[in-house]
């Protein structure tokens, strides 16, 4: 008979098993044995699962949820809550979310460390007022909330990883304060924040000195609101959509800790880029997609409302003694990208790899191939996305034009 080593492991060991599980296979397992019946109480990790598909699997959950919270033992502490609800009916039905408060609120007096919450329903939920006041939370994940009301005040002591996508805030001063509420964040994601009344604090002299101390990594979408860049400059890793009224005349602050850089919706705004760069001097990994989610076919077409590039007087210090990857993302051959990439390969000494996503002009590769480079190690690649019916010989034409007025 085979052993049944299962059976030899300790509660705690089988507890920590369980805590993998999403919620309702961990209350399955209460028909295995006696042993097994209230196992399933003291697992401190608590993951529900449901895509709503009609009013009666809308109950069924909610009253899923309530007798699991409320058969626990209120000493046993929760130290994961995580809650994914997915609206997938094609019907617009007035679900209650009611028990959605009370729920957070369980868990929060509980001692919960790490909240994720999905709830994509026909209704945007409001967040309860007491997530924000949770000294225990070391992370925090929100998808899809309202905030109703602005508040005096936020205390988030503990909080390293905060990660909000498709929030509607008051006021953009109420995000700014949710930040300041972090001193030891370390890991920010901000993707499509809302206001629902628009003002100018995020631009106010008080928040241009604002720091995020600790933090080392930042995901930042910007494409719509001013977020403040001296908030980020001790980041090592950092992703952000520059907004649009970001300009050559802000204030830029040195990242000295920065080593991979990814900028996305640059617009082709090359002295903004070159600002950019001279404020990164450690960089080893550079990402530019000038272009971003809004690269169209229109993006290819219109070449006469882009900045000129004119090389820089200077080489930035990551170029000519740090920069070992670039990669340079939705490609579309207009003058300016081809000649930002000769720029680097002219400079980057220690460049490594330069990878090109290329749509429509196979021409680049042999102009870049004849490039001069600063690097013997570098090695060029060009992946093409085909565009139908574009000329190539323009592109050619545009380079050697220019070639010609250096």
């Amino acid at each position: 008979m085979a052993k049944d080593i299962i059976s030899t492991l300790s509660d705690f060991l089988l507890c920590h098993i369980l805590s993998f599980l999403e919620a309702k296979h961990v209350v399955a397992t209460a028909v295995l044995s006696k042993r097994w019946s209230n196992l399933w109480l003291y697992v401190h990790i608590l993951e529900f699962y449901a895509r709503l598909t009609d009013e009666n699997a809308n109950f069924r959950f909610n009253d899923f949820v309530y007798s699991v919270l409320l058969s626990r033992d209120p000493a046993i502490s929760i130290k994961r809550f995580k809650l994914f609800v997915d609206y997938d009916c094609e019907e617009d039905l007035n679900l209650p979310t009611l028990g959605f408060a009370k729920w957070i609120n369980y868990v929060i007096h509980r001692g919960v460390q790490h909240l994720d919450l999905f709830l994509d329903l026909p209704s945007i939920p409001k967040l309860p007022n007491t997530i924000f006041s949770c000294k225990t939370l070391v992370s925090l994940v929100l998808t899809f909330f309202r905030l109703d009301h602005s508040f005096s005040s936020f205390q988030l002591p503990s909080l390293k990883t905060l990660n909000l996508e498709f929030i509607i805030i008051p006021k953009d001063l109420d995000f700014m304060l949710i930040l300041a509420a972090c001193p030891v964040l370390e890991n920010l994601l901000v993707y499509d924040l809302q206001w629902l009344h628009s003002e100018d604090s995020l631009s106010c002299n008080k928040w241009k000195n604002f720091i995020l101390s600790n933090l080392i990594d930042a995901n930042v979408d910007s494409s719509y609101f001013h977020f403040p860049l001296k908030t980020l400059h001790n980041v090592q890793y950092l992703e952000i959509s520059i907004a649009k009224m970001h300009s050559f005349s802000d204030f830029i602050p040195t990242f000295h800790n920065l080593t991979y850089l990814h900028l996305s919706c640059l617009n082709y705004r090359w002295h903004f880029l070159v600002e950019v760069l001279k404020h990164c001097p450690n960089l080893q990994d550079l990402d530019i997609d000038e272009a971003g989610a809004y690269a169209t076919e229109e993006t290819w077409t219109r070449k006469d409302d882009k900045e000129n590039w004119m090389d820089p007087d200077f080489v930035p210090q990551c170029l000519s003694l740090h920069l070992r990857n670039c990669h340079l993302l939705n490609f579309f051959g207009l003058q300016g990208e081809l000649l930002l990439a000769m720029y680097i390969l002219k400079n980057a000494r220690v460049l490594q790899i330069m990878e090109i996503w290329n749509y429509g002009q196979r021409e680049i590769e042999r102009l870049l191939d004849s490039c001069p480079r600063a690097s013997s190690m570098c090695k060029l690649t060009v992946y093409h996305y085909p565009f139908d019916g574009r000329s190539e010989a323009s592109l050619e034409a545009r380079a050697s034009s220019d070639g010609d007025s250096d």
